[in-house]
């Protein structure tokens, strides 16, 4: 079994006497791409400043390569995190190839290597024909972009993302995404905090976890949340009457698009010995039958709403 890169124990963060950020949290991430999802205001950032260092816990323990981050080796774990924050202020009058320069030299990298990683990095991120464009006028898709050149300049073993492709338009998103899945064949582990789901979805992520209020709702890989929650996603067609009747009582959020019927079910069972009973006694030929697991957004919803009535059970 693999071993986590990052690990959280109990992690708690309470700013001044009252405000809860972040209650008790236990993450486990594995080498790859982990998603780590939650509402705005779910205690996501708080979490990630807290991992880099730039915060402090309440309590709880944190693990980064197998050593506690907060330890000896504070200096040394941190050198092989690359971190972009939701907001990043980078000094605006510098070019972006002038930016790369800076940071290699905080770094102590020698001026050859300097050299050699920045065009390597402006490559990589497409942004060698700008590299001598001031950073005030580079677009939000170039910004990020020059973000993460900025965070890979010590060649780290991870990267830490926080809403990376907010506030982007497609084409800067699905630059981003290629990007990062590119950076995971290099063996990178790269945690990405986001509430866009659809675009962890498209990275492929190795494993998620979703958070709400602080706390860790679940976490796993796509696959084991599915297994988990016991739900599947069901594509019909045709699209009739007769069929919709059938297939009405085992579904939820059944939902028409075209000739198909969309719905998640968890009776799959019964599903299918309704359409088949169906199809048997009134002749009806099913054109497709497709059961898969749930997509990220589909199991982001449904692990909230879980959570929901399980805190309404609590309540006496």
């Amino acid at each position: 079994m693999t071993d986590p890169i990052v690990q959280t124990f109990n992690l708690t963060k309470i700013f001044g006497n009252e405000t809860l950020a972040v209650n008790n949290l236990t993450i486990n991430v594995k080498p790859g791409i982990y998603g780590f999802l939650g509402p705005n205001g779910a205690g996501k950032t708080t979490t990630l400043k807290m991992l880099i260092g730039s915060l402090y816990p309440t309590q709880g323990k944190i693990e980064i390569f197998g050593k506690n981050a907060f330890g000896k080796n504070k200096i040394e774990i941190h050198k092989r995190i690359g971190y972009v924050p939701e907001n990043p202020t980078y000094f605006m009058n510098m070019t972006g190839e002038r930016l790369l320069e800076y940071i290699g030299a905080l770094f102590n990298m020698s001026q050859q290597k300097i050299n050699s990683r920045v065009s390597s990095l402006l490559k990589l991120v497409d942004l060698s024909d700008a590299k001598n464009r001031a950073i005030a006028k580079y677009s939000a898709g170039m910004k990020q972009r020059i973000g993460i050149a900025q965070a890979l300049m010590n060649d780290p073993d991870l990267l830490i993302l926080d809403e990376i492709t907010s506030n982007l338009d497609p084409l800067g998103r699905n630059h981003i995404i290629s990007l990062i899945k590119d950076l995971k064949k290099e063996g990178k582990t790269i945690l990405i905090s986001t509430h866009v789901l659809p675009e962890i979805q498209k990275m492929e992520a190795d494993s998620i976890g979703i958070i709400n209020k602080g706390q860790l709702i679940m976490e796993g890989s796509i696959k084991e949340l599915n297994e988990r929650l016991g739900t599947r996603l069901v594509r019909l067609s045709p699209n009739n009457p007769k069929v919709h009747n059938a297939v009405e009582s085992f579904a939820i959020n059944l939902r028409e698009s075209l000739n198909e019927l969309i719905f998640e079910t968890e009776n799959i069972e019964g599903v299918w010995k309704a359409i088949t009973k169906l199809s048997l006694e009134e002749n009806i030929l099913i054109d497709k039958f497709i059961s898969s697991g749930l997509e990220i957004e589909q199991i982001f919803m449904k692990a909230l709403d879980n959570e929901s009535e399980s805190n309404k059970g609590d309540v006496i």
